[in-house]
Parts: structure tokens; sequence; C-alpha cells
């Protein structure tokens, strides 16, 4: 079953298991989770550096890319991903699909 955030206490430990559930850039040093941008029809990169443990986000879509990535403290990072969780939790549930196809 895959993991659906209902509340800010599922997210506090979404942003503790983040570097076992997320992709790896060996290149950037980050982890990072993608999911949808409903606002502006596109995605967000949700980021933590492996190295600072600062967490930020990124911006994309066919008509606007961020210029740079947006540094965000823990707090707001629960913020962020509360207001989303709707996107997040779909996103979830397409990873956790996704590897049990795999296995």
């Amino acid at each position: 079953m895959a993991r659906v955030l209902k509340s800010k206490k599922d997210i506090e430990q979404f942003s503790i298991d983040f570097p076992h559930i997320t992709f790896y850039d060996e290149q950037g040093n980050k982890h990072y989770f993608v999911f949808e941008d409903k606002k502006r029809n596109g995605q967000w990169t949700l980021m933590l550096s492996e190295d600072t443990k600062a967490w930020t986000i990124h911006g994309k879509g066919s008509t606007y890319c961020d210029a740079d990535e947006q540094l965000l403290e823990l707090t707001e990072m629960v913020q962020f991903v509360w207001k989303n969780r709707g996107s997040v939790n779909k996103a979830l549930r397409q990873n956790a699909e996704s590897s049990s196809e795999k296995a």
C-alpha cells in the first residue's frame, strides 16, 4: 500500500524517509521527488541536498521554467508539501505502483 500524506505529522515522517523513497542525482548530490504543479500546468521538483541537508524546490512546465531553485526551511517545506499534498500523494502512489511492477 502506498503512503498517503493525511497530516503534517505524515509530512514530517515523509521528510525523514525522503532519502530512502526518492531518486538520487549523483552529479548534484541531491535526493529529488517530482510531482504535478496544478496551478501552472507543469511539475515541481522537491530536493534535499546530501551535503547541506537543505531543502529546495524548482518548477518547470511547457510555458515556464523557474530561474533558480528556491531554498526552503523545514517548516516551509512542510507547508509546501501540505499545500500540494494531492499531487504529492498521486506521485507517491504512482511510484509505489511502478516499484511493485518491477518486483
